[in-house]
């Protein structure tokens, strides 16, 4: 499996599952399941193509390599050899590789394959039959090379390589038993030499094809239980970037990217902008709803901050408790105001009853915005402790509000 032909496994856990069980599974292992199968296919079949045409292309190269010997040994069929070779068999056989090489179905790939070596066996005892060389019964050994072809060299798979074995076989004897012009020697031991190579060469081919078959359950496997640690990998780091109760960043995540910020905009020249935001009188919501519905006021206020954010751009965080922060990249101090102002709305939107807060008698949070040009100096301690200032700022004058902080350069 290659990197160009990488694939995406949905279901790591089920198909762990599978390949154990074809990997202690009893038998010739031939064949998967149905879900193994298709993946097998899909995962090898471009190797199995590329490897069929370059054998196959070899094979046709030898095969009319035959000419020469056609030629000095038995002229008098040299034109219909060529006729035979060339046109019969190697035209529609190269378009038959062509062909393969788009990946048909395995099923289909075979039977086309099956029947150009078949073609060939044929052509190959007509040309012998016409022969009128007393030498022409050593030709007929010549034809285990067609067995050894097939099963060897072009990857058909086991079942379909022994029928065509065994129907090359027996064409050859049809011609070779009826050339009564031919010594039992002369007719039988060809046979039983392409039928002793069939034998061998179907070893071969079983074994390969087993052999093939085991190491990409092994290979695969050891592939799916990477993706296997890498998501549980992925899940953990989830985990620990994420604020269990409202989904939305942690404290961590927070802190990391908002030195990433720092540094960018440091590069760019960039302005950047932090928005902490606090939930009035939070501690009476408590106090008077009870934990579980303080908890549930915390997600819905978390969901609105998170609903009015750019998904490239910033990053909503709570910090703890019911406070709740917003890094801006590439915002500057009217776009701050303006994000501000949105998360009042939408938090007033969802009125969220609070009897127990300011005379408006809903929920609401009061937002400190700081915004600082990383490139002029200063730090990002500098900028958090200016975003404090004005949330302070926005409390002490009523809350419900947002306060900005004076732009000037970070110390």
């Amino acid at each position: 499996m290659t990197a160009a032909h990488e694939t995406h496994y949905a279901d790591t856990e089920r198909l762990l599952d599978l390949v154990g069980h074809e990997i202690v599974r009893e038998g010739p292992r031939l064949r998967f399941g149905p879900v193994l199968e298709t993946l097998f296919e899909k995962e090898t079949g471009y190797f199995r193509a590329s490897q069929t045409f370059a054998a196959g292309m070899v094979a046709l190269l030898l095969f009319n390599s035959f000419l020469v010997l056609d030629y000095a040994g038995r002229p008098e069929i040299f034109e219909q050899a060529l006729l035979l070779r060339l046109v019969v068999v190697t035209v529609p056989s190269i378009g038959v590789l062509l062909w393969i090489r788009q990946r048909p179905s395995p099923i289909i790939r075979d039977l086309a394959l099956a029947l150009c070596i078949l073609l060939i066996t044929l052509t190959s005892n007509i040309m012998n039959w016409n022969t009128t060389s007393l030498l022409g019964h050593y030709n007929a050994f010549s034809f285990s090379l067609i067995v050894v072809a097939a099963n060897s060299a072009l990857r058909i798979r086991f079942a379909t390589a022994m029928v065509t074995s065994i129907l090359c076989v027996a064409i050859s004897a049809a011609f070779l038993l009826n050339m009564h012009h031919l010594n039992s020697n002369e007719m039988h031991l060809p046979i039983y030499y392409m039928a002793a190579m069939a034998a061998i060469t179907l070893i071969a081919n079983y074994r390969l094809e087993k052999s093939l078959r085991y190491s990409y359950l092994l290979l695969l496997r050891e592939k799916l239980q990477s993706h296997q640690i890498r998501d549980r990998n992925a899940e953990l780091s989830l985990i620990s970037y994420t604020d269990p109760l409202t989904g939305i960043a942690n404290r961590r995540r927070f802190d990391e990217e908002l030195d990433n910020a720092w540094a960018e905009a440091a590069r760019s020249g960039e302005i950047l902008s932090l928005l902490m935001i606090d939930i009035d009188f939070f501690k009476r919501y408590n106090d008077a709803f009870g934990h579980p519905a303080g908890d549930t006021c915390l997600e819905r206020v978390a969901t609105a901050i998170a609903m009015q954010t750019r998904d490239t751009f910033d990053l909503p965080a709570r910090l703890g408790g019911e406070e709740f922060a917003v890094i801006l990249r590439h915002a500057d101090e009217t776009r701050a105001q303006i994000a501000a102002g949105r998360i009042h709305r939408a938090i007033r939107a969802m009125a969220i009853s609070h009897e127990y807060g300011d005379s408006s008698g809903y929920v609401s949070v009061s937002i400190g915005a700081a915004s600082i040009r990383p490139c002029e100096g200063g730090s990002r301690e500098a900028l958090m402790a200016e975003a404090d200032r004005a949330l302070y700022q926005a409390k002490h004058r009523g809350k419900n509000q947002t306060f900005q902080a004076e732009p000037r350069r970070a110390a």
